[in-house]
């Protein structure tokens, strides 16, 4: 089973210095001390700097075909980061972000959410001077800041693509809503309680089990920055901007590698392994792989 750090227990802050400050720089930030705006250049540096992608998902569960996949490394990923090798989903993004925060000194816990598979997401609860924050780093689009839970509803619209965030019917119950097509539609469920290691675990080995869901399923890339939104789905890349939205195919095998140099800025990224594996997981599909 895959392992987190608990959310009830964050670290203290000197337990990652070094792991913490080369994050950091990463990030091209320097350590300051917890406020909204350090929080909001935390999150804004986080999206623009690492991309979401399932090519790693793909090839983890590619080295470990049997059974449930190793726990997250987050020393190994951080270094992965550094090498612009891979980004990855919403499991790795909050567990690699929870722990920086932690290790700065904020008040924070992993929330579960549900897309589609119960316990199939995940953001992050902030508590700040009294007051609460959603952080989620687990869809790729262009939420640059936090979101903050006392004065919902909040919207967010920014290179054509917009969002929604207030409270659901049940308790403790926040819903994310997208604005397609000129209506909002809810696209998630989250819950606003401490998530349990063990609901982490399952919903973490749950998306590895091939063609269960879109991480095993498809070929997942979503990049935010300052000008566009970049989504690739398998073949077809969408690219969202405030003038316009535009769709191409990617035809040439060639031209994946191109797409994760950029605009992904992931250029040691495996592409075209997980492509392989893409490819041979396809084979074994019984049904919808649309699923998160």
């Amino acid at each position: 089973m895959a392992t987190f750090a608990s959310p009830q227990n964050p670290a203290p802050s000197t337990q990652h210095p070094t792991w913490a400050d080369r994050y950091l720089a990463l990030l091209g930030l320097e350590r300051k001390k917890p406020s909204l705006d350090a929080l909001t250049r935390l999150v804004r540096a986080q999206v623009l700097t690492v991309p979401f992608e399932n090519v790693t998902a793909l090839l983890r569960r590619r080295d470990h075909p049997t059974g449930p996949v190793p726990p997250m490394d987050l020393d190994i990923l951080l270094d992965t980061w550094e090498r612009r090798a891979g980004g990855g989903i919403c499991f790795e993004l909050a567990a690699m972000f929870s722990r920086l925060l932690a290790s700065l000194g904020y008040d924070v816990y992993v929330v579960l959410a549900q897309v589609s598979l119960p316990n199939g997401h995940q953001a992050i609860h902030v508590t700040l001077d009294g007051t609460r924050y959603l952080v989620d780093l687990g869809t790729g689009g262009p939420i640059f800041q936090p979101i903050p839970l006392d004065d919902l509803p909040f919207e967010i619209h920014q290179h054509g693509v917009g969002y929604r965030f207030r409270f659901g019917d049940e308790p403790r119950q926040l819903l994310r809503e997208a604005l397609i097509q000129g209506d909002w539609s809810v696209t998630c469920r989250y819950r606003l309680v401490p998530a349990s290691d063990e609901d982490r675990n399952w919903g973490y080995q749950n998306h590895h089990v091939v063609n269960a869901s879109w991480v095993t399923g498809t070929l997942t890339m979503t990049r935010s920055t300052e000008e566009a939104v970049y989504a690739l789905k398998d073949a077809t890349l969408t690219r969202y901007t405030d003038a316009e939205k535009t769709v191409e195919t990617v035809a040439d095998p060639a031209a994946y590698a191109r797409l994760a140099a950029e605009p992904y800025g992931l250029p040691r990224l495996p592409i075209h392994e997980a492509l392989e594996v893409r490819a041979a997981f396809a084979k074994l599909a019984t049904g919808p792989t649309n699923a998160r």
